[in-house]
């Protein structure tokens, strides 16, 4: 006998939008009913989009159900799990780069060619790129409809992006101002800067949400409906990423991280195609070839960075769109998924809002208590960095206010 199938859909977490969350399998009993087994996480949210028939369909011994993998846009199940995994893995390695510091000045203050300044080389190559790439295959995953209007838009965005660059933005530069021992201080008559410009680890944040601003248009327009289109914009976005502090933008002021926004276009596009036009992309033997072949030119220029530093260094980090962008689209056409790093990836816009606390005050603390080792400092401020951010999002969730003014969740 047939059985019902529901056929589902559940939304990824959208990178820096938070929504959550995916089923692992769906089981359906003999008698029409179903029973969904979640992985964990903060949040599992599903909607029954149309019922099918099923037959023949693998049984679970175990349980008596009927097991049928999740199918999502194109991604099924297992998709889900392996982009929710990178998403874990971006934070981390942002967490991670943030302790050893982006310059001998900042974080540990650990100068060439200490082996992690090695370690910095590589997480700056992806860390950041991924994150972006992750939140445009998020944004891909609804189809873009232009009946919700673009005020209506903005407005999602600048709650989610926005309004928690200002709070927590705000209360970083208060407490490293009023704490011995911080980095880079600043002076409260200039705080007014930090809703202006870049600062500190919350320039992505008015980056993104230009980003999102420029794609709605994008598609608005119907730039990016076909693959030939896609390329063509991608290519111009690539370019841009490479004059974004060049020639005269290089004396126009950095108002609202505009030129983050032009270095990660490239990469956001990256993730949308990923999406879009996942079929035309992988299907073909010879296009992932290519990929792979391109993509291990990344490891050569990381290398030329690293031991010839100068004009040779330059070249190379001018070069890295190149290499990264065949990256991005074979990690996330991966199918490997972890359960630690996919909890960690539904926290992942807590643990960069807040991450900067712990990363600071972990050196700070484990300085106090006389603890000047390398690994135990970089352990233990990760850690802190880590699991502090998401204890707070715990913590302000119970509160409406709090979570829409910290967290930019309704």
């Amino acid at each position: 006998m047939c059985s019902i199938l529901f056929d589902a859909y559940c939304g990824l977490a959208l990178a820096m939008e938070g929504q959550g969350y995916f089923f692992y399998s769906l089981y359906v009993f003999k008698k029409n009913t179903a029973k969904i087994r979640i992985l964990p996480g903060r949040r599992c949210i599903f909607t029954i989009l149309k019922v099918c028939q099923c037959r023949n369909k693998e049984e679970n011994s175990e349980t008596g159900y009927r097991k049928i993998p999740y199918i999502c846009n194109m991604a099924n199940a297992e998709k889900n799990l392996s982009v929710e995994t990178l998403r874990g893995i971006a934070i981390l390695l942002v967490v991670v780069g943030h302790v050893v510091g982006s310059g001998p000045g900042g974080g540990m203050k650990i100068d060439f060619p200490h082996p992690l300044r090695y370690l910095y080389v590589w997480i700056d190559y992806i860390q950041m790129p991924l994150f972006t790439a992750i939140a445009g295959w998020a944004y891909a995953l609804k189809p873009f409809s232009a009946s919700s209007g673009f005020g209506s838009f903005v407005r999602k965005k600048a709650l989610r992006l926005l309004v928690p660059m200002a709070a927590v933005g705000t209360l970083y530069f208060l407490v490293q101002y009023l704490m011995p021992g911080t980095n880079n201080k600043g002076e409260l008559s200039q705080m007014w800067r930090i809703y202006v410009f870049p600062y500190t680890i919350y320039w992505y944040l008015p980056s993104l949400f230009l980003i999102f601003v420029v794609q709605w248009w994008m598609d608005s327009r119907k730039w990016m409906d076909t693959p030939g289109k896609w390329a063509v914009c991608c290519m111009a976005a690539l370019i841009l990423s490479r004059i974004n502090d060049v020639w005269i933008l290089h004396e126009v002021p950095d108002l609202f991280s505009f030129k983050g926004a032009l270095g990660q276009l490239p990469y956001f596009f990256v993730g949308v195609a990923a999406c879009r036009f996942a079929v035309s992309l992988y299907s073909r033997l010879a296009v992932r070839r290519v990929l792979l072949a391109v993509a291990l030119w990344g490891i050569v220029l990381i290398q030329i960075v690293w031991f010839y530093p100068g004009k040779y260094a330059s070249l190379s980090m001018l070069l890295y769109p190149v290499t990264l962008i065949p990256t991005l689209f074979l990690l996330l056409a991966s199918k490997w998924h972890n359960r630690f790093f996919v909890w960690i990836g539904g926290y992942a816009y807590s643990i960069y809002l807040f991450h900067g606390f712990g990363t600071s005050g972990g050196r700070i603390i484990l300085k106090m208590m006389g603890i000047d080792a390398i690994v135990p400092i970089l352990l233990s401020a990760t850690f802190i960095a880590t699991i502090g951010p998401v204890l707070v999002d715990k913590l302000l969730d119970r509160s409406g206010m709090l979570r829409m003014l910290f967290l930019g969740r309704k």
